[in-house]
């Protein structure tokens, strides 16, 4: 588990998608109006709101479902969310956030825990007096959903892990077996022809002259994000990395992690409100799917949608079929 952690810390860092745009905030029509106008992003105190460290939230959408946003890391940031549900906002109100020492998010080290992260998700809920949340998690924002949903599953809603990192932790033995057996065609697909196509295209490969900087950031995301899409060349569809993205924080919140691990698929079995796991049948977490398909025919409530051709970042692998999965587990 602490090798997969170290890689996930180092892949799923470099997953940092397309920057949220600016929103204007409308101005208000008269003195006389009784509602402040909405404010499209908006910082979230966790304590004094002058003194303590906020949490940035932007909000997008005008559908009259609220939908709370997990993104992945730890130490990640929000917007590459924005980019997977751009065409749902006439159907939901989404709202997403940058977790506590991410990108728009900075707080001291002392502060970054996996229990304030759980409590930060609280905090949001508090302040947007939403009584049950329609929650959705990618990656390690599924294992921060699922550890919320398990300490207040009375504030749930339905429960939507994308991608969702280890669900159990550790993996049993025989769950172990099983991931395990899947890495001889992981290899395979990370060492797929069209990688190396895609490199020689742009002339990535040469010793001289020298890359330059764009060639040299082109060249990083292909050989990390080989592993995390089906089609390589999305690689050059994603913005950000590198030194925007924390990984520190993913190294401070590990090490606060419940000592005795955690197992939410049984945490499960005990609530009554829905739980979906929507994944690729190419993510590096786990190629082929095996766990997921484990982990629904342990709890016959959790509903499964995998979807092909699709890696970790399902989103830019299919996205009109992202958006229709998402769409269908959200109840529309």
């Amino acid at each position: 588990m602490a090798t997969l952690s170290r890689l996930l810390a180092t892949i799923i860092g470099s997953y940092i998608a397309m920057m949220a745009q600016g929103q204007t905030i409308k101005k208000a029509p008269s003195p006389q109006q009784s509602k402040p106008p909405v404010v499209k992003d908006w910082f979230l105190a966790t304590g004094n709101w002058h003194n303590d460290p906020q949490l940035y939230v932007c909000e997008f959408g005008t559908g009259a479902d609220t939908v709370v946003m997990l993104h992945g890391g730890w130490g990640g940031d929000h917007s590459g969310l924005l980019t997977a549900v751009a065409n749902l906002g006439n159907q939901f109100h989404f709202i997403c956030y940058d977790q506590r020492g991410s990108l728009r998010s900075p707080f001291p080290d002392s502060l970054i825990t996996f229990n304030e992260h759980i409590e930060d998700v609280e905090r949001l809920r508090k302040e947007l007096n939403i009584d049950k949340l329609n929650l959705v998690g990618h990656s390690m924002g599924a294992v921060l959903a699922s550890a919320y949903a398990t300490r207040y599953p009375q504030y749930i809603r339905r429960l939507i892990l994308l991608s969702p990192a280890a669900l159990k932790n550790p993996l049993p033995p025989g769950e172990k077996e099983l991931q395990d057996k899947s890495t001889p065609a992981f290899q395979a697909f990370l060492n797929r022809p069209e990688v190396t196509q895609l490199l020689e295209k742009y002339n990535l490969h040469r010793k001289q002259p020298a890359l330059s900087s764009r060639e040299e950031t082109m060249k990083f995301r292909i050989n990390v994000f080989k592993r995390m899409v089906y089609q390589v060349e999305h690689a050059n569809d994603v913005m950000g990395g590198r030194a925007l993205y924390k990984s520190h924080v993913f190294d401070l919140t590990a090490k606060t992690y419940p000592a005795a691990g955690w197992n939410y698929i049984a945490a499960f079995k005990q609530q009554a409100w829905p739980v979906s796991i929507i994944t690729g049948d190419h993510d590096f977490l786990d190629f082929g799917a095996g766990l997921a398909k484990k982990w629904a025919n342990e709890v016959p409530s959790i509903k499964l949608s995998i979807i092909k051709k699709a890696g970790h970042i399902l989103w830019l692998d299919q996205p009109e079929e992202f958006e229709k999965q998402l769409a269908a587990h959200l109840g529309k």
